[in-house]
């Protein structure tokens, strides 16, 4: 089998089992090199994954696994690489009751005290991951072993309801479908339908040399057959037969206090964040500002919990592979990509602001700090306070002939008629989709797409203004319907027409009540609590507000664009429709009875 060179030394992948104290074996596999006596100990890097920690090909060869050159990456910056598949998934026993469920994050923990004891580890561990596993990175911190040191990770959802499956409460209809799918097809390691469904892209060597989930080194029968009796993995893949999964499950996410927080603690569940305090172990967590409500979700963590926190909000899709800016796009059809290399140093970085820094460094100089890149400038800049305290609040109402004015309305009478086009959609290329492997994120212009809806807009800008923060929109409205979608979208109009998505936000009418409880964590706008309890339908005919805050952003616009408020009732390649209520008329008020505004954070 040939061995991938590494400064004269072959670097290879053992896989093994490792028993945890419910007596459940999990499939870890560790990046070493094959002259490991050679090596001092160091600091390992572990990584807890639901979507495999290697597969098994035809023609083995350690260059083919994903976390190859991350592996490699790494060990050069003198770390060493172990990904575990969590329980219930991959080449691990057990099953899954709940997506990181309490006994899953007890796991995080005693794989971090096994690591600590290896040969090859220096006794210091840290956490790292993307997306699923950048939530499991953040859930180390509540199990908190002694050798944890730091958790460094891109894109975790902070609070997957609010943020990913039904923000505003409406139900992410494609992302339920599509990671349902393909979750299920993990747990029958299936690659067929992982490859033919999309779900996975092919791999560059095609994808008949695929066999599945790597199982471990001393399970021989697993490498010859996948359906081989008393194999190792054929045992665990029958474990998984009875996982949770969330496909089909759409009708009963109406509401936050649903199915999913049956065997699943959020992070900022009171017992867990006083943990993660408790611990003060560092974290550093990079998200993109369009990258579903990641962003969002890091800003609240940085708000709400006392521990040392570094958030990095930059022009990045999900899985930081290609740049997302609706100012560096091109035509908005193409997307640049970025150097993956680079983005391994930014993970290299932030580990050695722990392991490698100088004893006298302050860590108060490190965390406690929000890094973002504002768009249209161009340009990173670094606060301790979010929001920013120099922002001020510019309130722009909704007019006559759909302008956008500082001026509060005077007339008594004053409002717009919209029937929802259930039509309406933001693409296949957008913050939602980005969840999909190796997805860039696209800002094509929205002329055409924005006759579908009912738009306001600003008169050209005199000057150039910086946005940075949380928009806030707030809208009285009328319905035919009893309930309904509202999406707002902020945008810009450039000279030449072209119209460019900002940011973005929503709420379903059932969850418009603004709740005067304490929410569970800092919210940067209205708090709805998205419970059954709280559920209020429309009533037809009849006048409410409807007030939410969009995803944040950082922007700068020049003078000679125009600032646009363009309204929806759906976006059908997203999120569920909600059945009777397609196509309500809306009737937007905007008077001075009943003005509609939106509250943009000016810097």
């Amino acid at each position: 089998m040939h061995k991938p060179v590494l400064n004269n030394m072959p670097l290879s992948c053992k896989s093994e089992y490792v028993t945890m104290s419910d007596g459940v074996r999990l499939a870890v596999s560790t990046w070493l090199t094959e002259e490991k006596q050679c090596v001092e100990p160091r600091p390992a890097v572990l990584i807890t994954t639901r979507y495999w920690r290697a597969m098994a090909f035809q023609q083995d060869n350690p260059e083919l696994q994903a976390y190859y050159p991350l592996a490699v990456s790494l060990y050069a910056q003198g770390y060493i690489l172990i990904v575990a598949d969590a329980r219930g998934s991959g080449a691990s026993f057990g099953c899954r009751e709940a997506e990181m469920s309490p006994a899953e994050v007890d796991d995080i923990g005693e794989l971090i005290d096994w690591l600590s004891q290896q040969d090859w580890c220096d006794g210091r561990v840290a956490t790292t991951g993307t997306s699923y596993s950048a939530s499991t990175s953040l859930f180390s911190l509540v199990a908190a072993p002694s050798a944890l040191k730091i958790a460094v990770c891109r894109a975790p959802d902070f609070d997957g309801y609010r943020h990913l499956l039904a923000p505003g409460g409406i139900v992410n209809l494609w992302f339920v479908k599509a990671w349902g799918a393909a979750t299920a097809a993990q747990d029958k390691n299936d690659v067929k339908t992982l490859f033919e469904g999309g779900y996975w892209l092919p791999p560059k060597h095609g994808t008949n040399n695929v066999l599945g989930v790597k199982p471990v080194d001393e399970d021989t029968d697993g490498y010859l057959s996948y359906s081989a009796e008393g194999s190792l993995l054929a045992s665990a893949i029958a474990d998984h037969k009875v996982n949770f999964n969330l496909a089909g499950k759409e009708d009963s996410l109406t509401f936050i206090d649903n199915i999913l927080y049956e065997h699943h603690r959020v992070l900022f569940d009171p017992v867990y964040q006083k943990r993660v305090e408790q611990s003060n172990i560092p974290v550093v967590i990079r998200c993109g500002w369009h990258d579903a409500g990641t962003q969002l979700g890091a800003l609240s963590m940085f708000k709400s919990f006392n521990c040392p926190m570094r958030v990095i909000l930059g022009p990045w899709n999900h899985e930081g592979s290609y740049r997302a800016d609706p100012f560096k796009s091109g035509d908005g059809e193409r997307a640049k990509s970025y150097i993956m290399d680079d983005s391994r140093a930014l993970t290299a970085k932030s580990l050695d602001t722990i392991f490698k820094q100088d004893r006298l460094t302050n860590n108060d100089e490190l965390f406690g700090l929000v890094e973002y890149y504002t768009l249209g400038e161009n340009h990173w800049k670094t606060t301790k306070v979010w929001p920013l305290p120099q922002t001020q609040i510019q309130r722009l109402y909704l007019a006559r002939s759909h302008l956008l004015t500082a001026i509060a309305p005077e007339s008594q009478q004053g409002s717009d008629r919209y029937c929802v086009d259930p039509t309406a959609t933001t693409g296949l290329d957008n913050r939602w989709h980005a969840q999909s492997p190796d997805k860039p994120i696209l800002f094509p212009d929205r002329q055409q797409d924005d006759r579908k809806l009912l738009i306001y807009e600003t008169l050209p800008l005199k000057k150039d203004i910086e946005i940075t923060g949380h928009p806030v929109v707030s809208l009285w409205i009328r319905s035919t319907a009893t309930d309904g979608q509202f999406f707002a979208y902020l945008e810009t109009v450039d000279r030449d027409g072209r119209v460019r998505m900002l940011t973005e936000g929503q709420l379903r009418g059932l969850h418009r009540k603004v709740s005067d409880e304490t929410p569970p964590y800092f919210m940067f706008g209205p708090y709805h609590s998205l419970k059954e309890k709280d559920a209020q339908p429309l009533i037809p005919g009849e006048v409410t507000e409807i007030t939410f805050d969009l995803f944040p952003i950082s922007v700068l616009l020049n003078k000679g664009q125009r600032i646009r408020l363009a309204i929806a009732g759906a976006d059908k390649d997203v999120f569920a429709p909600i059945p009777g209520c397609e196509n309500p008329e809306i009737i937007i008020e905007r008077n001075s009875a009943y003005a509609s505004y939106i509250d943009l954070p000016i810097v």
